[in-house]
């Protein structure tokens, strides 16, 4: 972890929540495929491939990506930096949903694409922090948490 910085610390990208949904696509397809294009950018986010362009052309020019017309697409060290923020908040707010809510993984996944970019980064911070607590509470094997996941079901 970076000096200075909390693992409940939660940022804003400045980007636009499209542009925080290309970014996402981007670096979920780049973990999984050996090369990114425009038509799986396109397939993944269920938009037309010149939407994506236009929208690469606007991350290049924000340095957030290398990437030449026909060509692959990669993140730059600063579109890592931000890619990574924006799954930070992704994977914490699905693991909300399903940990504590009891939501199953692939509703849990949709729902926190409807609200992750909505949520100020303290309101992040402080998802995280609970559901902290509440594994750890779990763990311990504390009767309030069974009763809230029957409560739940």
């Amino acid at each position: 972890m970076e000096q200075g910085k909390s693992k409940y610390s939660y940022r804003d990208t400045g980007l636009t929540p499209h542009m925080e949904d290309y970014i996402e696509a981007i670096v979920m397809l780049s973990e999984t495929n050996r090369v990114v294009r425009v038509k799986d950018i396109a397939a993944k986010l269920n938009i037309k491939m010149p939407s994506v362009s236009a929208a690469l052309a606007k991350l290049k020019e924000m340095d957030l990506i290398d990437y030449e017309k026909y060509g692959y697409v990669e993140l730059t060290e600063k579109g890592q930096e931000l890619a990574g923020r924006v799954l930070k908040r992704h994977n914490c707010l699905i693991d909300f949903f399903s940990s504590v809510l009891q939501v199953d993984r692939e509703t849990a996944d949709c729902e926190a694409c409807k609200v992750e970019h909505d949520l100020a980064p303290d309101t992040c911070s402080q998802i995280h922090k609970f559901l902290d607590f509440f594994k750890e509470e779990e763990s311990a094997g504390n009767e309030w948490v069974a009763r809230l996941k029957k409560a739940l079901k």
